[in-house]
């Protein structure tokens, strides 16, 4: 039984390196379409202000792959070459990260997740530990209770998925005419966007990001 759960875990852990893996290489392989005037920056503040979000910040980052909304401080942070380059992978990234933004406007809920997902942090860090006692001295217990606290992760991070699904069906219509983009390109776009929502769940299980 100890041996299941092990395996159960570490299955876990093979779903997350499979998503943050697809995330990275279809990246690569949307960069190669070239889109005009579809840079990170100009994506964001087009989407911002089709939502009345205009003055929502839009900065660029060092960071490579480190593209994400900052709940805490309600910012947008795109990574050089999302921020500046023109293609579609500046397009679907910048996007995606404007509609984890457009979730977390309201003032009141945003600091009710930004508790929320400190205590999801927490929760991970806790279950890493309980996963790490329960390998040394092979305890049933203690493992069933770290995989209890994983999935209790991923039920909460997986309610946020509806959310993201029926802002990008609200807003990809106007990414669509704004950018001109062919059948095969939006159909791209919408593939890499279910990868990068799908995603959200190991991306709170191992790298903390909101």
């Amino acid at each position: 039984m100890f041996h299941l759960a092990c395996i159960f875990y570490l299955l876990i852990v093979i779903y997350s390196i499979m998503y943050q893996t697809r995330v990275i290489i279809n990246y690569k392989k949307n960069k190669k379409i070239k889109i005009k005037e579809a840079s990170g920056l100009y994506v964001s503040k087009s989407i911002l202000n089709k939502n009345d979000l205009g003055t929502l910040y839009v900065t660029k980052i060092n960071k490579k792959y480190k593209d994400h909304y900052d709940i805490e401080r309600n910012v947008i942070r795109l990574s050089e070459e999302v921020y500046d380059d023109e293609n579609l992978a500046s397009l679907t990234t910048s996007f995606y990260q404007v509609i984890k933004a457009l979730v977390f406007q309201d003032k009141q809920k945003r600091k009710e997740n930004k508790i929320k997902f400190l205590a999801l942090d927490i929760t991970n860090k806790i279950s890493f530990i309980f996963f790490i006692i329960s390998a040394t001295s092979k305890d049933l217990g203690v493992m069933l209770l770290c995989l209890g606290l994983m999935i209790l992760v991923i039920i909460i991070r997986y309610s946020y998925i509806e959310k993201y699904n029926n802002l990008v069906e609200k807003n990809i219509i106007h990414l669509k005419k704004e950018y001109k983009l062919k059948d095969e390109e939006l159909l791209i776009v919408e593939k890499t966007l279910n990868t990068l929502i799908l995603n959200e769940i190991s991306i709170q299980l191992f790298n903390c990001k909101y």
